[in-house]
């Protein structure tokens, strides 16, 4: 009997989803009602930022944008490293863009350097998944744009099912 509410338990902790964002994280109000659907309804999300909390040494940032010459529908992540090994990201999203799915985007891109992807190296070679965006020095990844897409879903379809 023990064994069974042990796991009963143990499966309904697995299953509430998470409700704050990691002290990591550093988020504007203005996105706040965005990031609470996204960790509500998609289990990404919260894979994302269970592995982005972590790291102690991982400060992200996010903003409005407010870069000359950036889309007002794109985002953009810089990401600093330290000498100590402290990482900074500062996640800046346009002021016309999906933020559910341009947060999922661009937290991937964070993970991938977390994971050690060479962005220069993979976009020298063919069929990595990764590109050099046309005119500029930054990079694009299948991988984040899969997840964006998936995290945008899973929201889509939790409302969805909620109601709202």
């Amino acid at each position: 009997m023990t064994c069974v509410i042990a796991a009963t338990l143990a499966v309904i902790c697995l299953a509430a989803p998470a409700q704050q964002l990691p002290a990591n994280i550093l988020v504007p109000d203005v996105y706040r009602p965005a990031v609470a659907a996204m960790l509500r309804y998609s289990p990404t999300f919260r894979t994302q930022c269970n592995r982005l909390a972590r790291r102690p040494d991982l400060q992200i940032v996010i903003t409005t944008s407010l870069l000359p010459g950036m889309d007002r529908d794109e985002a953009v992540t810089r990401i600093v490293r330290r000498p100590n090994g402290a990482m900074e990201a500062d996640v800046q999203l346009g002021v016309l863009g999906d933020p559910v799915l341009l947060l999922a985007h661009e937290f991937e891109h964070i993970l991938e350097q977390l994971d050690g992807v060479d962005l220069v190296s993979m976009a020298s070679r063919s069929a990595t998944g990764v590109h050099q965006v046309p005119g500029s020095e930054h990079y694009e990844t299948d991988r984040a744009i899969a997840i964006g897409r998936r995290v945008a879903d899973e929201v889509t379809r939790g409302r969805s099912r909620s109601g709202m």
